[in-house]
Parts: C-alpha cells; structure tokens; sequence
C-alpha cells in the first residue's frame, strides 16, 4: 500500500490537529478575545510546518543509497546484523529533532519481503539503545540487484505514532515517500557491510536526497548524481 500523502503540501496526518486548531482559532475570534485567538493561530501555523512535505530532487545514479529522513547522522559504521551476509553490515543511523521534516523517503528501489511492528518504550531516539528499546517498525527491502536493505523506523521521546502503510510486495522507487513519524524520532538504514560510507556522524541530511552510502558492484562508475 502507498502512502497516501506523498504529493500533499502538508502531510494529511496534519488535519486531526490542525482543524480544531482553525476552529478554535475562529471561535476565539467571534467572542472577540484577539490575543487568545493570535496564540490558537500561531499554534496552528506550527502544526502545518511540522507536518510540511516539501519535494526533493533524488540523485538517479543506480549505486546511490539515499537518506530516508532529513535530520543529523549519530551513528555510521559497519555493525552486527545476523539477517546480513557475514553477520555484519553498514549502518547509518539519522536523529530527526522537532524542527527536522518528519517525512520518510525510501533508501533504495526495491521490493518489501517483510515488515515488522516491535512495541517498545518512548526513550530519547538520540542514544543508541532506543534503536533496540522504543517502539519501532521494521522494514526489509530485497534490490532489484539481489542485495538486502533493512530500515528500522523507531519512535522518540515525544514522537508516538510511526505512520508506514507499507506490506510485504510493496514496491518502492528510490527517494519514493513511505510515510512519517510524528514528534520527533530515529530512522537505521542497513546495508550490505561492503556497501562504501558516505556519511559520518554529525552531518545534517536531506531524505530524499542526501547520498548515504554505494552500493558495491552496481553500475560503481556512475557517478554520484549529487
């Protein structure tokens, strides 16, 4: 299933607070109380910024791996993984503060072969355990190369609602909206361990468009695309 929102200005899960926001703000103003109804405003115009869903353009070379979430890298190296060949495999991990687009982009083309939903604990998403602990979505990705990708949507602090409509045999295109999470949050993408980093922690990323990582052995002299 795809993701209903993907060419919306603002992402429809908006609309639940939005529109009592409006309302609100509307009631205040036919009872006259102009400050309170300036402050509902501003909380509306909030609300429509933090669910923006702007549009980017996805670099095409076929070896790219592309940031799912704009936000900060806090981790990137290779990692024990038993479902990856070797047990091992290169993980990127990206923190998505309140002020980050909440939007979720696919890494890769591919096809989903499995996902997952693991209840868990609203720890902060900055720190490695909450990968392991909070609540979060699970998502395998067989390439049209063969090669395994794992996305691992994990909810915050603040965040609670991890919005992914996706099935296995789902096919995603690279850059393609999969969903969002709301609040504030944590996205791992899992690759091949031969896969060549691009990123190290620190680096602010744009989802859909920010390359992460090469895919090793396809097309490697493409270039970059960026």
């Amino acid at each position: 299933m795809k993701y209903r929102g993907a060419n919306s200005a603002v992402a429809p899960e908006a609309w639940p607070f939005a529109l009592p926001a409006a309302a609100a703000a509307l009631l205040a103003t036919i009872l006259r109380l102009p400050w309170l109804a300036l402050a509902i405003t501003a909380c509306f115009g909030s609300i429509l910024f933090f669910f923006r869903n702007p549009r980017r353009a996805t670099p095409l070379a076929p070896n790219l791996v592309i940031a799912p979430a704009d936000g900060t890298v806090v981790a990137a190296g290779i990692a024990p993984h038993p479902e990856f060949e070797g047990g091992q495999a290169l993980r990127v991990a990206i923190f998505m503060s309140l002020f980050n687009v909440h939007m979720n982009w696919a890494p890769f083309d591919g096809e989903l072969t499995d996902t997952r939903h693991i209840p868990g604990k609203f720890i902060n998403a900055m720190h490695d355990k909450a990968a392991e602990e909070n609540e979060r979505v699970l998502l395998t990705l067989r390439t049209p190369y063969g090669a395994l990708i794992g996305v691992k949507l994990v909810a915050g602090l603040v965040a609670r609602r991890i919005v992914c409509p996706l099935e296995p045999g789902d096919k995603v295109a690279r850059g393609e909206k999969t969903g969002l999470i709301r609040f504030g949050s944590r996205v791992e993408v899992w690759l091949p361990a031969s896969s060549r980093l691009r990123v190290a922690p620190g680096m602010k990323t744009r989802g859909g468009e920010t390359v992460i990582a090469h895919m090793a052995g396809i097309n490697d002299h493409a270039g970059d695309g960026a």
